[in-house]
């Protein structure tokens, strides 16, 4: 939504002509009119309802997250004809048609009753979509929409209002949905913090990036902090204008997480991965973290099983000392992260997952690639039966990691009997465009 300083100061969105001619009193006239509207929109919920572009006489219900039939507050977001009545219509069709598109879809709701601390679940219903072909200008000639999409809040989030109702929300709705009746709200909350980080960086400009990022986003001033190519989110709501099922919804969400592609430099070569993002966004948002802060780069890979797997994240390379042997010691890692192991995915030849203590929720930053089909790794089998999360994938660069998993091996004091004698090193990780 624009804010009160926007208005006040950019001139070019509030007209079609140019900010130096228009006459002062009509200017000041309208400033004020916008400013107030915008004013009294940001001090009670407010609701911006978004597909493609804006989405008037969209039908808007609020309930609790898990109680779909419940509905605590309604409302429908406005059209033209609602500002021009409200701004006068003189002064609406002086706006730019950028502007027109900002106001439209917007629904404004006084909140009260609601818990803070819970989760509630915004749906957004049919309307009217006023820019489908993405122009950024009010169309004419409207695109009525047939579905319905989605937004998981928090009850503190629709006291403070501003909340996008997008086809970026549908996504990470339909993300945790099928887990909705086993996981608590701390564990919907952990799931949709960790889709934000995998397809936004930080929109609200607080130095963090959570859900609250992807419930500000805004295709309109946003386009450039989603993380992925815009076409995916744009068949998401084509799809959802064209009333699809679920399932249709769900494959194209899917691609709206997308996946990252790694390099990983080893000085015997290169390996490349791909991060499963749906499936695990909790265990690739946290190793791509890593990635991005550098923590990766200049590594020893301190366990190494031929027909197992090689495993890194926990020894910084230091050099090499006078006798050429390798110096190195232990980095330290961020906080623990929860056990995705049951996300159906296997610890097949190739694929990546997080190394533990006997903690299920205790890995960090360690990781290690199966060289061998390892199932008995995989959730629920008999030997491990909270299992070791699977996150990625190698794509290219498996000799490498068969080459690196067959080197001779030492005993080091406080690392393990499977460590590369001669000094296996993990020069730097990336992740590709």
């Amino acid at each position: 939504m624009l804010k009160l300083k926007d208005a006040e100061t950019n001139y070019k969105f509030l007209y079609n002509r140019s900010p130096l001619h228009p006459p002062i009193t009509a200017t000041m006239k309208l400033i004020k009119l916008v400013s107030a509207c915008l004013l009294s929109l940001s001090l009670t919920g407010c609701f911006d309802v978004q597909l493609n572009g804006s989405i008037a006489d969209s039908q808007l219900s609020v309930t609790p997250l898990r109680q779909p039939d419940n509905v605590v507050k309604s409302a429908v977001s406005l059209g033209p004809e609602n500002w021009a009545q409200s701004l006068g219509t003189e002064e609406w069709e002086q706006l730019s048609g950028l502007l027109k598109l900002l106001f439209v879809g917007i629904a404004n709701v006084k909140i009260e009753g609601v818990d803070p601390n819970a989760l509630y679940l915004v749906t957004a219903s049919g309307g009217e979509d006023y820019d489908a072909e993405r122009k950024l200008a009010l169309s004419d000639i409207p695109e009525a929409v047939q579905g319905s999409w989605h937004a998981i809040v928090t009850g503190q989030r629709l006291l403070d209002g501003n909340i996008k109702v997008s086809p970026l929300t549908e996504a990470l709705y339909l993300q945790v949905l099928p887990r909705l009746g086993e996981w608590n709200d701390a564990q919907v909350l952990a799931r949709l913090d960790a889709s934000a980080q995998l397809t936004v960086t930080d929109v609200d400009k607080n130095d963090v990036v959570n859900y609250a990022d992807v419930v500000s986003w805004s295709r309109f001033f946003d386009a450039a902090k989603y993380r992925g190519d815009l076409s995916a989110l744009n068949a998401l709501a084509d799809s959802i204008s064209a009333g699809q099922p679920t399932t249709t919804r769900t494959e194209l969400s899917k691609a709206v997480l997308g996946s990252e592609s790694v390099v990983m430099s080893f000085d015997v070569g290169d390996v490349t991965l791909e991060t499963y993002n749906w499936d695990s966004p909790i265990t690739a948002a946290n190793f791509l973290n890593y990635v991005r802060d550098g923590f990766y780069d200049q590594m020893v890979v301190h366990r190494a099983i031929n027909n197992f797997m090689i495993q890194a994240g926990l020894l910084d390379f230091l050099g090499l000392n006078d006798q050429g042997q390798v110096r190195f010691a232990p980095k330290a890692a961020g906080d623990p992260i929860v056990n995705e192991s049951s996300n159906g995915l296997s610890n097949l030849r190739g694929t990546m997952a997080m190394a533990r203590t006997s903690n299920p929720d205790s890995a960090t930053a360690q990781w290690f690639i199966n060289q061998a089909n390892n199932t008995f790794l995989d959730n629920g089998s008999s030997q491990n039966p909270d299992g070791y999360a699977v996150f990625a994938r190698v794509t290219s660069g498996i000799g490498i990691v068969d080459q690196i998993a067959g080197e001779p091996t030492v005993t080091v004091n406080s690392v393990g009997n499977d460590v590369p004698s001669r000094g296996v090193i993990l020069e730097s990780v990336v992740i590709t465009e």
